[in-house]
């Protein structure tokens, strides 16, 4: 055999390597993004079942859409619960969403006067009340 001989069959037995190579790399590449897809899905069926659990199934799409676009919002923030749970504390807060649900609006628990909606009427904010919500907007940017 010459030594051009030599070097063509050298060049086929490495061109012949490196396909199989690929097409292991390709199955493997294949079952990793089935593996993925796998875990991802699981991932939104726990979701989905936590939404449903927590009652939020009976909002139509465009209002969670909504929520969830809001909710997304806290993802930088370091303790997004406390911060929420903080922000449901507020009197403003708390007698919008009680009027936003329907409910008579008075005196909250804690003894604050949350009525402010009834108070102002069509859901009215005075400028001190305005300005609190901005500068808590603020702090949770």
């Amino acid at each position: 055999m010459t030594r051009e001989e030599r070097a063509a069959l050298k060049a086929q037995r490495l061109k012949n390597k490196l396909a199989t190579d690929k097409l292991a790399l390709s199955q493997a590449e294949a079952v990793y993004r089935d593996e993925q897809r796998t875990s991802r899905n699981k991932r939104r069926y726990r979701l989905g079942t936590l939404a449903d659990e927590a009652g939020l199934a009976i909002w139509e799409e465009p209002t969670l859409r909504s929520l969830f676009e809001l909710l997304a919002r806290l993802r930088t923030v370091p303790d997004p619960v406390a911060v929420l749970d903080e922000l449901m504390r507020d009197p403003v807060v708390s007698a919008l969403t009680a009027a936003a649900a329907g409910y008579s609006l008075g005196a909250s628990p804690d003894g604050s006067d949350a009525s402010a909606v009834s108070r102002m009427g069509m859901g009215g904010f005075s400028s001190v009340q305005r300005e609190h919500m901005v500068q808590r907007e603020h702090m949770a940017r």
